[in-house]
């Protein structure tokens, strides 16, 4: 009998021992709340600092906004703003960013270079593309489409390997035709002339 009083007196102890509070848990409990409260202000802050940063950032359509408001500026001190001018200012703007003509892709062209002084002839092979500012050009080369690939021809016929081998020489090809094709145009003058394929053989 005193042996079973000794046993719940025992038992009753060591459930005792187990509700009562851990001291090393309990101050651990408010440093984990305080460091988790610092963690999640300092995540707030670090996202509040970052949407402020993109929010000054200057986007394309900001650019573009304040380029037509300082066109109308421009417009309106000049003497045109009682005539709308911010509308002109906008209508040269689209000029500027959408000035693209038509582009008339003209067939393959295979032609002798000039080789002054050689027993191996050579040949240049070329597509070319023009731009024409309006479909009116447009038309015309077409129907003149002959004297057009005449002139290319003719052009190309008088150039050497060396004249074709460098950018420059190219370039300089490009800017002879343009200026021929140019000579004989009414409807529009040629824009520009583009080499899509380019092979120099023999």
């Amino acid at each position: 009998m005193a042996a079973s009083v000794a046993e719940e007196k025992t038992d009753a102890a060591h459930a005792s021992a187990a509700l009562a509070p851990n001291p090393a848990a309990s101050k651990l409990m408010p440093i984990l709340t305080v460091v988790n409260t610092l963690a999640t202000i300092g995540m707030i802050g670090i996202l509040f600092v970052s949407f402020q940063h993109e929010k000054k950032k200057t986007s394309v359509e900001d650019i573009v906004t304040e380029g037509h408001e300082s066109e109308g500026k421009k417009e309106e001190k000049s003497g045109h703003g009682g005539h709308g001018g911010h509308g002109e200012g906008e209508k040269e703007s689209k000029k500027k960013t959408g000035d693209f003509g038509k582009m008339v892709t003209l067939d393959q062209f295979t032609v002798n270079l000039s080789t002054p002084g050689s027993v191996a002839p050579k040949y240049f092979r070329v597509n070319i593309a023009l731009e024409m500012p309006t479909e009116d050009a447009e038309n015309e080369v077409t129907s003149k489409m002959p004297q057009i690939r005449n002139a290319i021809i003719d052009l190309i016929n008088s150039k050497r390997v060396n004249d074709l081998a460098a950018p420059e020489g190219r370039d300089y090809l490009k800017e002879e035709i343009r200026t021929a094709l140019n000579s004989f145009l009414i409807n529009g003058k040629v824009k520009g002339v583009f080499f899509t394929n380019f092979a120099v053989g023999g």
